[in-house]
């Protein structure tokens, strides 16, 4: 037994005593004679008690045993009473020398008034140590769900898509050859995208202005990689260093657009961020969609990345956001939005 369990079972007795001794004011007005009195009392409870909690409720109430156990626990409360009304009837006739109690205790009465005691001792030891097992079970389950969504939200967050990493890293070595100071950019944009991925994304929550600059390196290497394929557009707030974000939500959308606007005759890309009333992060991506798309159902569309975003929206932000895809002959629309709060803004 812990010291915390410990302490929690004298604040117990110590109340119960006292009330007890309080409730004997109607026989007996020196409430320092009646503690006195129920400290020897409660000796007999004491061990019914811790009995029933640590071996009669463990061995067969908890493992669904009802009859046994209420056979014994009978038997015991029986004994018990027994055992105190001598106990007590002793104690008053010759130790606090005061014959008509004594003489009380050792009567039918008087075992009633004792097993009376013994159930209402039983009764309110068992719902506070069953109410304390039921919330020390509760916190452990919901640690173990927290856990669970942790793992879950990293495993979201880590899939980066890896054939961005392999063409990043062709287009790059293609580049020094072409043109060295581009190259050396591309490499070190490349690294950066990297670092976010490796430091950044195992956090709660970073800065937007990094998530941002995280998307812009993104579309630049993409840009190079497409070339004169890919117009791309897109605006994101300036001096938004207060505002946090979970890392890595708004790369999949950005990602999305890249992969499934692919045309060989050219596509366009544009992307919009803005911070509008009430601390709403509205995030907005559109591309055109290529003739392959188009056949495509359109729910194969959406992609796997779309779909992570929408269960860490789910985990991370229930009922402060909106996110919405839209899809016409011409355009793929996706239109995020996220209310930031206290936490998003100032917290790391």
């Amino acid at each position: 037994m812990n010291f915390d369990k410990v302490v929690k079972h004298i604040i117990f007795w110590g109340l119960f005593l006292l009330l007890w001794s309080v409730h004997d004011l109607n026989y007996h007005k020196d409430i320092l004679a009646n503690l006195k009195t129920n400290v020897f009392t409660f000796i007999p409870y004491t061990i019914l008690v811790y009995l029933n909690l640590y071996v009669l409720m463990p061995k067969f109430l908890l493992k669904k045993k009802i009859i046994n156990y209420v056979l014994i626990l009978i038997l015991a409360i029986t004994i018990i009473t027994i055992v105190t009304s001598y106990y007590l009837s002793f104690y008053f006739k010759y130790v606090n020398i005061y014959l008509p109690t004594s003489d009380f205790f050792a009567s039918i009465p008087g075992k009633i008034a004792i097993v009376t005691e013994v159930i209402l001792s039983l009764g309110l030891s068992m719902t506070l140590f069953l109410t304390d097992e039921w919330y020390r079970k509760d916190q452990s389950v919901k640690e173990i769900e927290q856990k669970q969504l942790e793992t879950e939200l990293n495993l979201l967050k880590n899939q980066i898509n890896p054939h961005f990493l392999f063409n990043s890293l062709n287009s790059i070595y293609i580049m020094l050859d072409k043109n060295l100071k581009s190259g050396k950019k591309m490499l070190l944009q490349f690294s950066e995208i990297l670092s976010h991925q490796l430091y950044e994304a195992n956090k709660k929550s970073i800065e937007l202005e990094h998530e941002f600059e995280n998307l812009t390196n993104y579309i630049d290497i993409e840009k190079v990689r497409h070339e004169d394929l890919v117009t791309v557009k897109y605006s994101f707030p300036d001096h938004q260093k207060n505002f946090r974000i979970s890392p890595m939500l708004l790369l999949p959308l950005v990602e999305n657009a890249f992969k499934h606007g692919q045309s060989s005759k050219g596509y366009r890309i544009h992307i919009e961020s803005t911070i509008e009333y009430n601390n709403t992060l509205s995030f907005k991506v559109e591309n055109t969609v290529s003739n392959e798309s188009v056949k495509k159902p359109y729910i194969e569309n959406k992609g796997i990345g779309l779909a992570n975003v929408k269960r860490r929206l789910e985990l991370i932000y229930p009922n402060r956001h909106l996110f919405n895809i839209e899809r016409n002959n011409s355009m793929f629309i996706v239109h995020l939005k996220i209310q930031l709060n206290e936490n998003e803004m100032f917290n790391s």
